[in-house]
């Protein structure tokens, strides 16, 4: 009985340190599409590349131009429907919230 309440335990504890944002290829949720989920404070790669819009769920997260969160960096704290209106069109390698 212990097992499974620490089992469970566990898997809370990773549900609640864990990010889940949603990225697209296309502008406003157009073309390819998916969630990320990664833990807060994870570096995490693009599932794809062409990021065109992106989607918070409410987090602060830092989007990079290199991999390995380095080099070039923006922040956002707000859903980007269309990144074709900035420099950062199908320009992000990684993230962390």
């Amino acid at each position: 009985m212990q097992y499974n309440v620490l089992t469970i335990l566990t898997t809370m504890v990773a549900m609640a340190n864990a990010i889940t944002i949603h990225v697209c290829t296309g502008e406003d949720k157009g073309e390819e599409c998916t969630d990320m989920t990664f833990g807060k404070g994870d570096c995490a790669p693009m599932p794809f590349r062409g990021i065109s819009s992106i989607y918070l769920n409410g987090y602060t997260c830092i989007f990079y131009s290199d991999p390995k969160c380095e080099g070039q960096h923006t922040t956002f704290t707000s859903d980007q429907t269309d990144l074709g209106d900035t420099t950062w069109n199908d320009q992000l390698e990684t993230v962390r919230c």
